[in-house]
């Protein structure tokens, strides 16, 4: 699953973790590369929402509500059009016929 957080940065579920990966770009090509793991979904979540918060280029109290109001809500459209991806995907494996042994 991909989770796709900016134009420029992403949340990959691999095998074994769930990356955050930033897009490196080079005159050759670009590519993802993953820079933190976490073990679940909703800390790589959290982490990435509260490193948004943390970086905004905001002034003044008024400024830094808005924009955490603003992370908080584009973060849980993100979460629930994933959580739909995952129900869609788990909905049409369990209606697909399995083959006899």
């Amino acid at each position: 699953m991909i989770i796709q957080l900016s134009p420029a940065c992403r949340i990959y579920g691999g095998e074994r973790s769930w990356e955050l990966q930033r897009l490196k770009v080079s005159s050759a090509k670009s590519e993802w590369r993953s820079y933190r793991w976490f073990p679940t979904l909703d800390i790589a979540l959290r982490y990435a929402a509260h490193a948004e918060i943390r970086t905004a280029p905001v002034v003044g109290l008024r400024d830094a509500l808005r924009t955490v109001d603003a992370v908080v809500e584009r973060y849980r459209k993100l979460i629930d059009d994933a959580l739909r991806t995952v129900e869609l995907a788990a909905t049409k494996a369990a209606s697909t016929p399995r083959a006899a042994p």
